[in-house]
């Protein structure tokens, strides 16, 4: 089964409700529009209301803008989110044009800069998280130790009994009840899944409705997507931590998904204004990758991990789980970009060798990944 396809299936087993919920409510996105006409390029960190006061959005008070590691990204990440913001019909260039947004702007960075203080927006952390992420990497561990950190935290045991009464573990009529049994069922990836379930929760428990509806749908997609092909290309072709690339390509989608549902709730506070794309995407730009940063430190995740994806953030050389991080971004943005009818494959693979000169060995993964995209409808 396509590593894209083993991410689904194994989150659809532990939150059922969740890929349930997305296959049900995503609607298909136009493919007509424009490209990246009219959204940032090059935008300072700020944006300006009708009596001409700036209104920072910059994550560190510097007015530049972090977002993906270069200009070339930057642009494709822009594309992406046009599929969403015209299928909506977001207003463009409403920067300049009335302090309602300069006040979204100024709501959505006092929320961010604290976002992992806020339960709304972020995940729960389970309290054994990092007992149970040191064990499941350690090759001298057991099931047994794995059960009884499991056992201290209620939803994490629901979730693996759940999995391992699943028809995709059991053959048996009766619900397993015991955690040893459970961790022997499911086995070390299955424990992963568990972690990275408990991670995308959030995101899966929850419907956005209105204008933000077709964006957090598509980052839903994107983020699995990106998540399952630098997990492919850490294993595959670098050689190495693929639950951490995993963990890091759900927190960058994560990191994008919260900012939108800060922004979408502040314009919430304004009825008569309609949201504007110029505005979401220069706070996306600013803040994907710091909210992403301040769940990573809310969950005690690893330090390679943290590191990896701050360094994508600051555009310093990558190591190899960055060029894995980055790798994924791409390729799940470039194929929905060619699903949707905004790039033709030949950009995108010329694209993709720039950034990963490898192709003897990453082939199979866009191939695979294409095809998980475009079966998804």
């Amino acid at each position: 089964m396509p590593m894209p396809l083993l991410l689904l299936a194994g989150l659809a087993v532990l939150l059922v409700a969740g890929l349930s919920w997305w296959a049900i409510r995503r609607r298909p996105v136009p493919a007509s529009a424009a490209g990246p006409g009219g959204v940032l390029a090059g935008h300072a960190g700020t944006t300006k209301s009708h009596d001409g006061h700036g209104v920072s959005v910059d994550a560190d008070g510097t007015g530049e803008l972090p977002g993906p590691g270069n200009q070339q990204d930057r642009e494709v990440f822009h594309r992406l989110y046009a599929i969403a913001f015209d299928a909506a019909s977001f207003s463009r260039g409403a920067v300049v044009a009335g302090s309602a947004h300069a006040d979204v702007v100024a709501r959505s960075v006092s929320l961010l800069r604290r976002i992992e203080a806020h339960p709304r927006y972020t995940p729960r952390r389970p309290q054994v998280l990092p007992q149970l992420m040191r064990t499941v990497n350690d090759p001298n561990a057991s099931g047994r130790m794995m059960a009884d950190i499991i056992g201290k935290d209620p939803v994490l045991a629901g979730n693996l009994l759940r999995i391992a009464s699943s028809p995709l573990y059991c053959v048996q009529s009766r619900p397993v009840e015991d955690f040893t049994h459970a961790v022997a069922m499911v086995g070390t990836d299955g424990i992963r899944h568990l972690i990275a379930a408990a991670l995308m929760q959030p995101v899966m428990g929850t419907s956005d409705v209105g204008a933000f509806a077709p964006f957090a749908d598509l980052m839903w997609e994107y983020t699995l997507v990106s998540a399952a092909a630098a997990t492919d290309h850490a294993k595959l072709v670098e050689h190495d931590d693929a639950f951490a690339a995993q963990l890091m390509g759900l927190l960058q989608g994560l990191g994008a998904i919260i900012v939108g549902r800060v922004v979408r709730d502040q314009y919430a506070r304004q009825p008569r204004w309609v949201a504007d794309a110029e505005v979401v995407t220069a706070l996306l730009d600013a803040w994907a990758v710091p909210a992403a940063l301040r769940v990573a430190g809310k969950w005690q995740l690893p330090e390679h991990i943290h590191t990896a994806v701050a360094r994508s953030q600051a555009g310093k050389a990558p190591d190899s789980l960055g060029r894995s991080l980055r790798y994924g971004q791409l390729v799940g943005a470039l194929a929905l970009l060619c699903k949707h009818g905004r790039m033709e494959e030949p950009e995108a693979l010329a694209m993709l060798a720039r950034v990963e000169p490898r192709q003897h060995a990453t082939a199979d993964i866009w191939k695979r990944v294409r095809r998980s995209v475009d079966s998804a409808g």
